[in-house]
């Protein structure tokens, strides 16, 4: 019999052992929920401030994407104001020479223009108003008067021409009324 009481207490000890097991097992998973109803009630309080924050993400892409959008298209206006003056500048350029001709065209007519043989102003100048290097001959006199040599003037005066700018005393070819000492 000694055997038979032998075998009953294992199988208790096994039983009480197997009990013991299964009620940490209940309790470790009973922690574990309430630990995971905490962090799920944490995490719920956190989602209006998650929501928040992704507004103002939102916005501020929302707000990069238009300033991109404007500074596009501003880029484009600059690109089409630069083409709109450069068109504006070459037909400056075509006017301004084509008025520069029909000046040395007014002095080749002009009897009180003196030229050389070759066609040349006495002071230097081709026909067309250039110097003889092809440089425009726009310098300042010496009381700070933009003048073109020779064109219009005998003896050192200015001429009264009233639409020629470069034989009027009174306006400075860089497009000023006074004397740039007199600012």
């Amino acid at each position: 019999m000694d055997t038979a009481i032998w075998i009953i207490i294992a199988v208790v000890v096994v039983i009480v052992v197997l009990a013991l097991v299964l009620l940490l097992l209940r309790q470790r998973k009973a922690r574990r929920r309430v630990q995971a109803e905490e962090i799920r009630q944490n995490a719920a309080q956190q989602v209006s401030s998650v929501r928040h924050r992704e507004a103002v993400a939102e916005e501020a892409d929302a707000r990069a994407r238009q300033a991109k959008a404007e500074a596009d298209a501003k880029a484009a206006e600059a690109k089409r104001l630069q083409e709109q003056a450069r068109h504006h500048q070459g037909h400056a350029a075509e006017s301004r020479q084509e008025v520069e001709s029909e000046f040395a065209r007014a002095d080749r007519l002009d009897p009180d223009v003196r030229r050389n043989a070759e066609g040349r102003n006495i002071d230097g100048r081709n026909a067309d108003g250039r110097n003889a290097d092809g440089r425009s001959t726009d310098g300042q006199d010496s009381d700070g008067w933009g003048i073109a040599a020779g064109a219009g003037q005998q003896s050192g005066r200015h001429s009264n021409n009233p639409i020629d700018p470069r034989h009027r005393p009174d306006v400075d070819p860089r497009g000023d009324q006074a004397p740039p000492n007199a600012r």
